[in-house]
């Protein structure tokens, strides 16, 4: 890791969709740094997302309604300027990379502004510290933190799991140490 990315605050973030085709477009986006209370944020659909990209399966999912999201979103631009003025001095990972930086491109794209970070993958950020089965760690996660589909609590999800596997190398440290 390089020592600007060590000394960069830590972000988590994790975003959900219409549904996961070619059209979809993002409905929220939640985030949570390496401490303290995950925040989010739904999205009101900019004029130029389609409707038809609006997949049931992935509305049941998520429990977030079409009709949620014109009442209680953010419209695109301000959304964007939000996750910038939140996210912009940050080292931010998601565990959906492609994904996640699809649905942000609409996003941004939708609200003509740029982001001002880059979205970095967990695997990235969590193998050099977690020697084990990546899937060890999502399930000792999921017991203080599930992951639900929700942008808010998954994001919270991934830093369980990073929270985790510092406190685990922490603990190999130590062990060394006293040897």
């Amino acid at each position: 890791m390089e020592a600007d990315q060590r000394n960069a605050r830590i972000a988590f973030i994790d975003v959900e969709a219409s549904g996961l085709g070619p059209h979809s477009w993002p409905i929220e986006v939640g985030w949570v740094f390496e401490t303290g209370d995950p925040r989010s944020m739904l999205i009101k659909p900019a004029d130029s997302w389609s409707m038809t990209a609006w997949e049931k399966p992935a509305e049941k999912l998520h429990g977030i309604s079409p009709s949620n999201l014109v009442t209680d979103g953010r419209d695109p631009i301000e959304s964007a300027l939000i996750l910038n003025a939140a996210l912009g001095d940050a080292q931010v990972y998601s565990d959906a990379p492609d994904y996640d930086s699809f649905w942000l491109f609409r996003l941004y794209d939708a609200a003509g502004v740029r982001p001002n970070y880059r979205l970095n993958d967990l695997g990235d950020l969590l193998r050099p510290i977690w020697p084990r089965e990546p899937k060890e760690l999502v399930e000792l996660a999921s017991r203080g933190a599930p992951h639900v589909h929700r942008a808010a609590q998954d994001a919270k999800h991934l830093q369980e799991m990073y929270r985790i596997a510092c406190d685990a190398q922490d603990r190999s440290k130590s062990e060394m140490a006293s040897l």
